[in-house]
């Protein structure tokens, strides 16, 4: 240790010889104290710690003696000096090896049963100086924990209440701050517990009238002295202007309680809003002022574009008819009671003069609703436009399988034009690049892209692993108005992940519902997860009565099963002796009328195949695929193939990859 100390002390005299002249009061001669090692967390088993106290004045070790304590009461944990001995390298003329013992303290932590708990260990040194430490032990117990699903606490002007409930592991050791956005005390807001997971907060009146205040309130669980942890929820309130609130039975059955605010635009008395809107028997579309409560009076939206104010049950008006479910913009002008909307949609969507070339049917969902499906493939080619939406199908078909037109995977074309990586014989005399004759009357295939909207191809994948239109992670919303996140569903090598309850899997993962509308007429969304599910449904339904001999058993219809191996029997209902022959087909398929026709398919590697012979549907649902472990883009979901003259009864749930594959899809009108 001397050899250090003189080494400190030449390199202090060099400095001072070299540089400037340095008076002593300048350099810091404070008194500090270190631990090695510097361990401050320990697990909940009993646990002896000894580390050795260094106590240095300025840059250079001090001889001061030292004593150490808790400082608080914890019996758990005890407190003794000892040494320990300390190897080190001298480097003065030779390298040697040096032993040392070192003062150090010693802690001895008894076990903790309980939750994670904290002490302070304080060293005195015999100049005066005073340096504490904090260690944390785990606890056996878990860590305190709270959630909640509320997003945001939004207030009108007049202030009111609400109620919020939250999950926690520590019982009512609770507590409820509310803070403003420059860190004071949102006085303006008070929490009441009602019970346990349970809060009231009430605002109180705001008379600003040209902003809001916002704040945010925290809920705090456990204590520092166990364990803590809190949760935040942002708190909105309205300036004292007028706002509008939208809901009713056609206005996406929005309850009153959850009404959509209304957008103020630039014109005095002009608001805004995008909306789902649906028919019903009545068609209400009702709009509150300042406030979110069904009572009198209230505005709605009459037929005639006016705006009615509904002051008591005598006041008589006639609903708005409502064409499609779907996305509008609604504009309402307050000054002379006026409204108006345009559609939301989107840019290749089929338009309604093509709707009667579409049967449709009717079949009862697991809710005991009725969803209407259109009872042939999508054949839209998007009109007048190069290239075109998808492609026509090639006549192919017989035993193996095997197709016209298929690419090596290292030779897919880069472009849908692209003369370089084309083959004549490969591709259409649709898209003028080729010589394979198609049709479509039954149908056209499309790539993922082209099925949810994004770009006309004339059916054509660029790469075997292509990006997908959806980016996981990102945002995306429905036909519906409902805004998801991209995430990938399950595949069938992770069937554990499915809890074989259909609500406990759709909040899992919601996009087994999504309605994306890509190129379905307005009103429609391409046939989701849930839609097929339901569809397998009505098929145990009508197996309920008569007889059968491939009966689907409504308990079958889960996820969990569509996915793992596939619902029993439900290709006997899908077929039919219209299109698949008389083999493999239940005595109600006829009856059941969904003509899922063999339209095929084409894998760009393989090419156009099994016309005739099977079909398989995409579903709009980001699924892992065998893509590469690295790549950046989910594979798209399908309905898998169902064969002619194969006895096999189960169509599960899989996944494709983009890029890959093009198939046909089905079409769904809209719902609540």
């Amino acid at each position: 240790m001397k050899y250090i100390k003189f080494l400190v002390l030449c390199a202090a005299v060099l400095g001072l010889a070299s540089c400037r002249e340095v008076d002593i009061t300048e350099r810091d001669q404070a008194t500090r104290v270190t631990l090695s090692p510097t361990t401050t967390e320990f697990a909940a088993t009993a646990t002896t710690f000894v580390a050795a106290v260094q106590v240095n004045s300025g840059s250079l070790l001090s001889d001061l003696g030292w004593e150490a304590e808790i400082t608080s009461a914890t019996p758990w944990v005890t407190v003794s000096k000892t040494t320990v001995e300390e190897t080190f390298v001298g480097t003065y003329d030779t390298v040697t090896e040096h032993k040392q013992i070192l003062e150090a303290v010693e802690l001895q932590i008894a076990a903790n049963a309980e939750y994670k708990r904290t002490f302070e260990l304080t060293v005195t040194v015999a100049d005066g100086t005073v340096v504490p430490f904090t260690f944390t032990q785990l606890g056996a117990k878990a860590d305190a924990a709270v959630s909640t699903e509320v997003k945001e606490l939004e207030f009108l002007a007049t202030g009111g209440e609400e109620i919020v409930e939250y999950t926690t592991n520590m019982g009512d050791v609770v507590s409820f701050t509310f803070t403003n956005g420059d860190g004071s005390e949102a006085a303006w807001l008070t929490a009441d517990a009602v019970e346990v997971g349970k809060v009231k907060v009430t605002a109180a009146e705001w008379t600003d009238k040209t902003t809001g205040r916002e704040a945010t309130m925290v809920i705090t669980v456990g204590t520092e002295d166990t364990s803590s942890a809190s949760v935040e929820i942002p708190v909105v309130q309205l300036a004292a202007t007028d706002n509008y609130f939208l809901y009713g039975s056609a206005a996406g059955d929005v309850e009153v309680a959850k009404a959509v605010q209304l957008t103020k635009t630039e014109a005095e008395g002009v608001f805004t809003i995008t909306n789902f809107f649906c028919e019903d028997d009545k068609n209400e579309i009702l709009i509150k002022k300042n406030a979110r409560e069904h009572s009198f009076p209230y505005y709605a939206l009459a037929a005639d574009g006016k705006v009615v104010l509904v002051e008591s049950e005598a006041t008589t008006y006639t609903a708005p008819a409502i064409d499609a479910n779907g996305l509008r913009a609604l504009t309402v002008n307050f000054n002379d009671l006026t409204w108006s909307w345009e559609r939301v949609s989107t840019q290749y969507a089929m338009p309604d003069s093509e709707l009667a070339n579409y049967p449709t049917k009717a079949y009862i969902a697991r809710d005991g609703s009725m969803k209407v499906w259109m009872i042939r493939h999508m054949a839209w080619d998007g009109g007048n436009i190069s290239p075109k939406l998808g492609s026509g199908m090639v006549k192919h078909s017989g035993a193996g399988a095997s197709g016209t037109g298929g690419y090596a995977a290292a030779d897919f074309p880069t472009t849908w034009d692209s003369m370089t990586k084309r083959e004549a014989a490969y591709e259409t005399v649709e898209s003028g690049l080729g010589t394979l004759e198609t049709y479509s009357d039954d149908g056209r295939v499309y790539t993922y892209q082209e099925m949810l909207g994004y770009e006309a191809r004339f059916g054509i994948g660029y790469a075997r692993y292509e990006q997908g239109p959806w980016v996981i992670g990102e945002k995306y919303t429905d036909a519906r108005g409902t805004t998801y996140t991209i995430a990938e569903a399950p595949l069938k090598a992770q069937i554990d992940q499915y809890t074989g309850d259909n609500a406990q899997d759709e909040a899992l993962y919601p996009m087994l519902k999504v309605q994306a509308q890509g190129i379905c007429p307005y009103g429609w969304h391409v046939a989701n997860a849930a839609d097929w599910l339901d569809l397998f449904y009505a098929m145990g339904k009508a197996s309920e009565t008569g007889t059968h001999t491939y009966p689907v058993s409504t308990a079958d219809c889960t996820y969990k099963q569509m996915i793992n191996g596939g619902v029993p029997n439900i290709n006997g209902w899908l077929r039919n002796t219209k299109y698949w022959g008389d083999q493999y087909i239940d005595e109600g398929a006829d009856e059941f009328g969904f003509d899922y026709y063999p339209l095929g398919f084409r894998y760009m590697t393989q090419g156009f195949q099994c016309w005739s012979m099977r079909a398989q549907m995409w579903v709009p649902l980001p699924m892992a695929g065998s893509k590469p472990a690295d790549y950046p883009s989910a594979g798209g979901g399908r309905i898998n193939v169902t064969i002619k003259d194969n006895k096999t009864m189960t169509t599960a749930l899989a996944n494709l990859d983009i890029g890959q594959a093009v198939c046909p899809f089905r079409c769904v009108k809209n719902y609540k």
